[in-house]
């Protein structure tokens, strides 16, 4: 990995139709925020919905408020996984409870037959867990008590700035170096 202070972070979020990928839960959404330099780049985010293939459960579109008729024009993974692998190459993820994202995208890379990836990856929950006193922890509870809430959570482009926020405010309190601690490599 090249110097921390010259790295691309990016963060990003996923709305899925439930929460276990390997027992056919799939990604209905997909969105990504550049972090560089200290600030977020917008102009560069990357956001699309996704057609699982599979009809979303009422109890889960009722989470994030994402149905059937939103995702049937939408591209499948097939479409959506190798343009976002492409666009997150060389990056460090940034995520919110980044071995759950980590597992769907996982399962992606196997449905589109290519290799999964394999980024550097730091997760702002362990980070919440490790570096503040009090939780609760959840991306919701700590956007509001940094005072970065969007309005709205469990969509993936609202968390996924979320997410690039409360990064950014790690950096500010403890510095980009002793966060390079938690970074990890993701080998899916």
């Amino acid at each position: 990995m090249e110097r921390i202070d010259t790295q691309v972070f990016v963060a990003f979020d996923l709305e899925t139709t439930g929460l276990k990928p390997y027992l056919g839960d799939r990604i209905i959404e997909v969105a990504a925020i550049p972090i560089f330099n200290g600030r977020i780049k917008r102009k560069y985010e990357f956001h699309t919905l996704v057609n699982p293939n599979i009809r979303i459960p009422g109890e889960v579109s009722q989470f994030h408020k994402l149905n059937n008729t939103d995702i049937e024009n939408a591209p499948t993974i097939l479409e959506v996984f190798p343009r976002f692998k492409e666009y997150v190459s060389g990056t460090i993820l940034v995520s919110h409870n980044a071995r759950m994202d980590m597992k769907f995208l996982d399962v992606a890379a196997k449905e589109s037959g290519i290799l999964p990836l394999n980024n550097y990856y730091i997760d702002t929950l362990e980070l919440s867990k490790a570096l503040l006193e009090t939780g609760p922890y959840s991306l919701e509870h700590l956007s509001k008590r940094f005072k970065i809430y969007e309005g709205k959570s469990h969509r993936a482009y609202d968390d996924a700035l979320m997410t690039a926020k409360l990064f950014l405010i790690f950096i500010k309190r403890f510095g980009l170096k002793s966060l390079s601690d938690f970074i990890k490599r993701w080998r899916g």
